[in-house]
């Protein structure tokens, strides 16, 4: 490092800078004029004042807890921060007690719960004392209610077996889509056809012709109430590969299959109209009667004392209902 100070010569000075080339540094102001000492003194002494006079105000900031503002951006300090975090202490503290009492609700409601249980199956083993004490302990005929009879046992159980079975297939006829009316295309037709289901019932139809919209509607009642077959339809100017396949020439066309295999088919309205000049109007019993035959659904046709306690009170099919004949007009039987 370049020396201010002159080493030459044999002076004192002069060999320990020699000896020690940083002893400069402890006077930076040797070798210096008067005026450059002046002038680097003023400069030091501006310097240090400016450092402890900042010193001193983010001394003072610190304290009061006023550094400018509480950054979310930086550690919060002073007053600020203090209460902040003294609001979220005892929010905290709120929420655990709210906590605490909630398990406690929920713990006292749950022995609750036991003991009532308890009491009920005390009750239900050895019978509720207050109801004994109104009946008679000598009754001569209490053996005969607590004994049962082995073959209405047998029926019971053969009873709830049955509608256990049944339920279980409803359930399974549902998931395979069952117990509505649906359109499909024509690349389902094979799937839906020959797929899980055994009983189908396929409907070609077209929009503009009004015997579809009626053959619609009685299918649509009949779906609903036998869940045991499946009801599809289909357009048949969408599916012309299959009207020229099964030769359609008259829409509606009904077919009806087993395991895949067409059992059946019903063109237009055939045979179910009771009066030949009306061929449009019939009830649903007839085309359930039609199905029925075909061995898809399971359905009886009322008998003839039925329908003469229905003529007696004025009630004839319409349509799929039974109607009032005085109340709504209506002359024609069918």
């Amino acid at each position: 490092m370049p020396s201010h100070q002159n080493p030459i010569g044999n002076s004192k000075a002069a060999k320990f800078v020699a000896a020690n080339p940083l002893a400069p540094l402890a006077d930076p102001f040797a070798g210096m004029g008067d005026d450059q000492k002046e002038l680097h003194k003023e400069v030091s002494d501006n310097v240090n004042k400016r450092v402890e006079k900042a010193m001193e105000e983010l001394k003072e900031k610190h304290a009061t807890g006023t550094n400018e503002r509480d950054d979310p951006d930086r550690a919060p300090t002073g007053a600020a921060y203090k209460e902040l975090h003294q609001k979220q202490r005892e929010l905290a503290k709120r929420q655990a007690t709210a906590q605490e009492q909630m398990e406690a609700r929920e713990r006292m409601q749950q022995n609750r719960d036991i003991v009532e249980a308890k009491e009920q199956m005390r009750r239900m083993q050895f019978g509720d004392s207050e109801n004994d004490d109104n009946h008679s302990s000598d009754d001569e005929f209490d053996h005969l209610l607590d004994e049962e009879d082995p073959s209405l046992v047998q029926l019971r159980e053969a009873r709830l077996a049955q509608l256990k079975r049944e339920q279980m297939s409803r359930a399974q006829n549902v998931s395979l889509g069952h117990g509505t009316l649906r359109t499909i295309v024509q690349d389902e037709f094979l799937p839906e056809c020959t797929g899980s289901s055994r009983f189908i019932c396929i409907h070609f139809f077209q929009d503009e012709f009004e015997r579809c919209k009626i053959m619609d509607f009685h299918l649509k009642i009949i779906a609903q109430e036998h869940i045991e077959c499946k009801f599809l339809r289909i357009d048949a100017a969408k599916a012309p590969f299959f009207v020229a396949k099964f030769k359609i020439q008259v829409l509606p066309s009904l077919f009806v299959y087993d395991n895949g295999k067409e059992i059946g088919r019903l063109t237009g309205f055939d045979g179910l109209a009771h009066n030949p000049k009306k061929p449009d109007e019939w009830h649903t019993g007839k085309l359930q009667e039609w199905l029925a035959s075909m061995g898809v659904i399971k359905y009886e046709k009322p008998s003839e004392e039925v329908e003469e306690e229905c003529r007696r009170l004025g009630i004839v099919m319409r349509g799929s209902v039974y109607s009032d004949r005085q109340r709504i007009g209506i002359e024609d039987e069918y």
